[in-house]
């Protein structure tokens, strides 16, 4: 038990580290980007969309779209869509969807469809 939590504290401030590091490198470059933490919006730079409830995270960068709701994490980058729900993580890059709900993680890569 304690090595699950364990994991899941270092997975929570990976997520974390990243989103910090992609708003702070898009934003750096006048680039596109969103970042959406708690159910507030931070940053909303071009068109790039994401939204998050009072328990999510979503980043999305460079035209794509992050969705995030109930203790989930979505993180979108060019030209992807990524949606978790329901303590889940989404990640989705290079033209590609990621789709994430009930426990589980989906990683989708140039082009790819995964959902779980």
């Amino acid at each position: 038990m304690r090595r699950i939590l364990v994991l899941l504290t270092v997975a929570a401030m990976m997520m974390v580290a990243l989103t910090m590091a992609l708003a702070g490198a898009a934003l750096a470059q006048g680039a596109d980007v969103c970042v959406s933490i708690h159910g507030d919006t931070k940053v909303d730079e071009g068109d790039s969309i994401c939204t998050s409830d009072s328990t999510s995270r979503a980043v999305a960068a460079n035209d794509s779209n992050a969705f995030a709701d109930f203790d989930g994490q979505a993180i979108a980058v060019n030209g992807s869509v990524a949606r978790a729900t329901l303590n889940s993580e989404a990640t989705a890059i290079n033209d590609s969807f990621a789709d994430a709900s009930f426990f589980c993680t989906a990683r989708a890569l140039n082009g790819e469809v995964v959902e779980c």
